[in-house]
């Protein structure tokens, strides 16, 4: 499930298209707009989101950032609207600089990058091809992973 949920959340981040999720087995729908989706420092996939609708465990009221885990996403289903990738009021940009991989966004350049580094474009083709190559190596390990057989109980 998670390498469809990856796929869904990042072709939801570059198209600037909001989806609704069931999020930890919860049964309340969250409607967000993922705008980074990444490798933390111990490989795990997560997704910096807006949540604009739905539930919150916290009780806090929509508009906030979250950041998702993508193995604990459910379901996902992909919404027509669309989103401004402006809106980085609270998003964490500097977030060290996404070090283990950037996965997904919804910028046209990594969010770590759009205040630091935008004048250093030889600076932003090596992270790209670093968050490249740790796509890939992520992107093998889940299809190994489904690849696998499933014994029977």
């Amino acid at each position: 499930m998670v390498p469809v949920v990856l796929k869904m959340l990042s072709k939801a981040a570059k198209e600037r298209r909001r989806v609704a999720i069931r999020y930890d087995g919860q049964h309340h729908l969250r409607v967000i707009e993922p705008h980074v989706i990444y490798l933390d420092d111990q490989g795990n996939v997560m997704a910096d989101c807006h949540q604009v609708k739905g539930y919150s465990s916290t009780g806090k009221p929509v508009p906030f950032w979250k950041t998702f885990r993508v193995t604990k996403i459910d379901a996902v289903f992909l919404l027509d609207d669309a989103f401004k990738a402006d809106n980085v009021d609270g998003l964490r940009l500097g977030k060290q600089d996404y070090p283990t991989g950037l996965i997904a966004t919804a910028y046209d350049r990594p969010p770590a990058l759009l205040r630091r580094n935008a004048a250093h474009p030889d600076n932003l083709i090596g992270h790209t091809r670093h968050w490249w190559s740790q796509f890939e190596s992520v992107l093998d390990g889940f299809l190994s992973d489904e690849a696998k057989p499933q014994g029977r109980h």
